[in-house]
């Protein structure tokens, strides 16, 4: 059990404590990064926002950058977990692809937070940290194995893969990974637009409106 003492706003600390700091840290340190971006990110930033101690975080993290590997694979596991759980056992492919879609964007509806930590720490990113770096996908100039990926291993892409077969021979001009790259662009463009305006469908809701444009749309 985390115990932590924390501070009422004059800085004296009080009788209180508070249990599972550890996950307030991941919690707070995902709405700060979507809110101040990276330069504003750090323990000590944190620690004021939660009203504790600046050192308290270091029982659960050393650094920065442990911290924020954290937060960066809980996020992509909620997201992974998302997609998967769409996923119908015995069902056709394009139904699980449109699933997959709606499951995509609904996701990133639900955690708009999360959709902002993907966009902006590629680019802050690489160069800077093979770890992280590595968590994301993203090419490190530093380090040419960081920018390898084994699809083979990430249950999220087996299963798109999978489901987007029924569509390859409906292309014959495009190859597989233009097909796949086609259907998430799409899946990506929607959330990006519907998190920046929620109403896009109105007076539609919603839910049919994402339906039919997954459906029905390339």
């Amino acid at each position: 059990m985390n115990n932590e003492t924390i501070r009422d706003p004059s800085g004296k600390r009080n009788g209180y404590h508070r249990e599972n700091l550890r996950q307030e840290l991941l919690d707070r340190g995902l709405a700060l990064l979507a809110r101040d971006g990276l330069a504003g990110f750090s323990l000590r930033a944190l620690a004021k926002e939660l009203g504790v101690s600046h050192t308290a975080p270091y029982r659960h993290f050393s650094t920065r950058e442990q911290l924020l590997s954290e937060i960066v694979r809980e996020s992509m596991n909620r997201f992974e977990q998302a997609l998967t759980a769409s996923i119908m056992v015995e069902g056709d492919d394009k139904e699980n692809l449109y699933r997959l879609g709606e499951a995509y964007v609904r996701f990133y509806l639900d955690n708009p937070e999360i959709l902002s930590l993907f966009n902006i720490l590629p680019g802050a990113l690489a160069g800077t940290s093979d770890a992280l770096v590595g968590i994301l996908r993203v090419p490190n100039p530093r380090n040419q194995e960081s920018c390898q990926f084994d699809p083979d291993s990430d249950r999220g892409f087996r299963a798109l893969r999978r489901a987007a077969s029924a569509f390859f021979s409906q292309y014959p001009d495009l190859s597989e990974r233009d097909v796949l790259l086609g259907f998430w662009a799409k899946a990506h463009g929607l959330a990006c637009l519907l998190v920046a305006n929620p109403d896009w469908f109105a007076p539609e809701s919603l839910e049919s409106g994402l339906a039919r444009v997954m459906r029905n749309a390339f």
